[in-house]
């Protein structure tokens, strides 16, 4: 026997389930929409944040070493500033040799006392260090290899403060310079194609820029002084 209808069990019509599915592909849709925008939003502010730490970083680095620049307590290493470009800043500083693990004076004995003084050399500069495209803060040790210090840099520039207090990025008498400026521009690894940067970013003399090329960028300027140069 066939039972009447009841439209109180009755099914969706089709037009319902059209209306519903499409609800459903509009909220989706939103959805990952915002997931999406916020998750590009986390990994561009990771990398910005990742660019600074290493800028930082580099800027403590070479402050430190600069600032021992010409450290010679005996007077016996004749140690200074041995070269000084707007790119390129080489110099020594005294280090005792009696902590070095070597017999330096020949008596067979290790670590003595009276063994002296030895010089110790730094160079730092520009380049590209792990040959991915990339420039890097490069630094040489007592004439060994460069090593990376920070990555993704774009720029580097020295600038010297001399003793009559005019300013040079090259300069002929080293040991006028009494304080060394430093300007350093990073840049992330990695091009963002939705981001446009105009800026153009200025250090001491040098600018850079705009490059409008999809990468964020942060300038850091410190000066640097030398105390150990005796003046």
């Amino acid at each position: 026997m066939k039972q009447p209808f009841d439209k109180d069990t009755a099914g969706f019509s089709l037009l319902e389930l059209l209306i519903a599915l499409a609800l459903t592909g509009l909220v989706a849709a939103a959805g990952y929409t915002f997931y999406t925008s916020q998750y590009r939003t986390k990994v561009q502010q990771d990398r910005v944040t990742g660019m600074q730490q290493n800028l930082r970083s580099a800027m403590e680095i070479m402050a430190r070493d600069i600032r021992m620049a010409g450290y010679d307590p005996t007077e016996e290493a004749g140690a200074g500033i041995t070269a000084a470009t707007d790119t390129q800043l080489s110099f020594t500083y005294a280090t005792d040799a009696d902590t070095n693990g070597i017999d330096d004076d020949g008596d067979k004995v290790v670590d003595e006392a009276d063994e002296g003084t030895l010089t110790a050399s730094v160079t730092y500069t520009i380049g590209d260090g792990n040959k991915d495209g990339n420039p890097d803060i490069l630094r040489s040790f007592n004439g060994g290899d460069k090593v990376v210090v920070s990555e993704s840099m774009e720029a580097l520039e020295f600038n010297y403060i001399l003793k009559d207090g005019t300013t040079t990025g090259a300069p002929t008498e080293l040991e006028d310079i009494t304080a060394v400026r430093l300007a350093l521009l990073a840049r992330t690894p990695r091009v963002d194609p939705a981001f446009n940067n105009s800026v153009t970013y200025t250090g001491f003399v040098s600018t850079w820029g705009p490059f409008n090329d999809g990468r964020r960028r942060r300038l850091l300027l410190r000066t640097i002084q030398c105390r150990n140069r005796g003046f």
